[in-house]
C-alpha cells in the first residue's frame, strides 16, 4: 500500500481530515505529491521517494479528487508503459499500489525536486504549448521530460534519471 505524503493543499483536496501515520516509504510505498494550478486548471505532481518518478496529472476535477487512488493508479499504468516497463512489471507494480494511504510529506529532497519538476512543466507549458496539454501524447511529452532529466538529492548520492532508476526498480520486484 502506497503512502502518499501529501502538501496541504492536496490534503485539503483530498479531504483527509486525519492524515495516517508514517509507514515504511521504500520502493513503491513511498511518494510526495502537490497540487497546483495551470491555466485555471488543478494538476497533481506526485514524486517516488527513491526513483524520482514523476507521474503528473492535469486537468482535475472535484469527482478525481474523490476516487484518487484509481486516478494514481491509471496514470501511473499509463507512466509505467511510456517509460518502456513490460507487461509483467507492471503488472506487479500495480498490485504494490492497492489502496492509498494519505498522510504529510516526509521528504523535505523530494519536495525540492517535485518544486524543480513543477517549474519544469510551467516552463514546458508556457513555451511549447501555451496551454495545458490535451490528449495523452501531449501529457506524455511533459511526465517523460521529467522522468528523463536527472535528477540529484542528498538522499541519492548520485545523479540519476527517474525513468532508468524505476525500470530497475521493476527488475527487481
Amino acid at each position: 500500500m502506497p503512502y502518499i505524503g501529501c502538501t496541504k493543499k492536496l490534503l485539503a483536496e483530498l479531504k483527509i481530515k486525519a492524515p495516517a501515520e508514517h509507514f515504511d516509504f521504500r520502493g513503491l510505498r513511498g511518494w510526495n505529491g502537490t497540487t497546483f494550478r495551470l491555466y485555471r486548471s488543478k494538476s497533481v505532481l506526485l514524486v517516488n521517494d527513491e526513483t524520482r518518478f514523476a507521474v503528473f496529472i492535469p486537468r482535475l476535477v472535484k469527482n478525481d479528487f474523490a476516487s484518487f487512488d484509481r486516478v494514481f493508479r491509471n496514470y501511473f499504468k499509463e507512466t509505467l508503459e511510456w517509460a518502456g516497463a513490460d507487461d509483467s512489471q507492471i503488472a506487479k507494480a500495480l498490485l504494490q499500489c492497492g489502496g492509498c494511504s494519505y498522510g504529510k510529506t516526509h521528504n523535505r529532497n523530494v519536495l525540492g525536486t517535485m518544486n524543480d519538476m513543477k517549474q519544469a512543466i510551467e516552463h514546458v507549458l508556457w513555451h511549447k504549448f501555451v496551454r495545458l496539454p490535451k490528449g495523452p501524447e501531449e501529457i506524455r511529452y511533459v511526465t517523460m521530460l521529467l522522468n528523463n532529466t536527472p535528477y540529484q538529492g542528498k538522499d541519492l548520492g548520485e545523479y540519476v534519471f527517474a525513468a532508468v532508476k524505476m525500470r530497475k526498480m521493476l527488475a527487481e520486484l
